[in-house]
């Protein structure tokens, strides 16, 4: 970590996390002479070092690790995170580059330094909007505050691109958007009438709730994909096999998304008995998986009973009204 401006104000906290600090005498000349200074504190055994701006404070671990991996498996010197097609922050820039650093002396600092070797640098595309947020104003810190909040859910430009960068093939994508609108119209159905629910992450878990579609235990695997998003995560991990509170009158977001999986087959929303009625019978010499379907119906049928309680009008009209009349 380099210092300058008020370190002495910020020694007390990074002696706390057990960081090294480097001390930049000259920081009134500007950001690259930090730069300069945390570059000539390496030692000669380090292969390369990510450049982190002080004002770009998140980014996850995951997109550290990822750019990493790509360094010392590919023959580039430059590595830098992207997310949706835009370039962040941190690069991760080889030691190679260590004298050109420290005898650069043209206007632009490190950014005009990097164009120089453009045919050396590597973008690695991550799922992380962190590289690309900065802190200049107070308003930026507010949105930062909100971004890190307790209950971080994946807004839905971010879901699209984890579900991108997992190649989930169209077809469970398009279900994924339907399980999304439909849950998201019984959400919202659900709060006009007085429940206390989250629409964001009813409508992030639908639409990541099949991410790992194919894989062996898909809901597990896809629960383990989403552990940046907790709270996603655990309705990821029960929207196949969900436990029900039977005392409980309440609707919950993870019951929401479960119901709607029910509901839906492809990119159509059909009734549960409609859904159910085949598998049955498919199945029925199988008694494994014939008491799994038999569950998974009970327990969906008693969450539409629940909802359907509440809102005062059949799940049917919902999706006649809301989305355009289909089942």
């Amino acid at each position: 970590m380099v210092v300058g401006h008020r370190a002495n104000e910020l020694y007390p906290v990074l002696d706390g996390l057990g960081v090294q600090t480097i001390v930049n005498l000259n920081f009134s000349e500007g950001m690259f002479s930090s730069v300069t200074a945390g570059v000539e504190s390496l030692s000669p055994a380090v292969q390369g070092f990510f450049l982190l701006p002080v004002d770009n404070p998140i980014v996850n671990r995951e997109t550290l690790d990822k750019l990493q991996d790509k360094f010392f498996t590919t023959q580039f010197g430059i590595i830098y995170p992207s997310y949706q097609g835009t370039r962040g922050h941190p690069p991760l820039i080889s030691c190679h580059y260590v004298n050109k650093v420290m005898t650069w002396n043209k206007p632009g600092g490190m950014r005009a330094l990097l164009e120089q070797y453009e045919q050396d640098a590597l973008e690695v595309e991550v799922d992380d909007p962190g590289i690309l947020l900065d802190m200049d104003t107070p308003e930026d810190y507010l949105q930062m505050l909100k971004y890190c909040g307790d209950t971080r859910i994946p807004s839905e430009e971010e879901c699209y691109a984890i579900i991108n960068n997992a190649k989930t093939n169209v077809r469970v994508f398009n279900h994924c958007k339907q399980v999304a609108q439909l849950s998201s119209a019984m959400g919202s159905y659900l709060i006009r009438a007085g429940s206390h629910l989250n629409l964001d992450l009813i409508r992030a878990a639908a639409l990541l709730h099949d991410l790992a579609k194919g894989e062996p235990r898909h809901a597990e695997v896809g629960a383990q994909m989403l552990l940046n998003y907790p709270e996603v995560a655990v309705i990821v991990a029960e929207h196949m096999d969900i436990y029900l509170n039977l005392a409980d009158q309440s609707v919950t977001e993870k019951e929401i998304v479960y119901l709607a999986d029910k509901l839906v087959i492809d990119d159509q929303i059909i009734s549960l008995q409609a859904r159910c009625s085949g598998l049955l019978e498919q199945y029925k010499s199988n008694q494994e998986v014939f008491g799994k379907i038999k569950q998974r119906l009970s327990n969906a049928e008693r969450i539409q009973a629940k909802i359907e309680k509440i809102i005062k009008i059949p799940l049917h009209d919902i999706w006649n009204v809301d989305l355009g009349g289909q089942g």
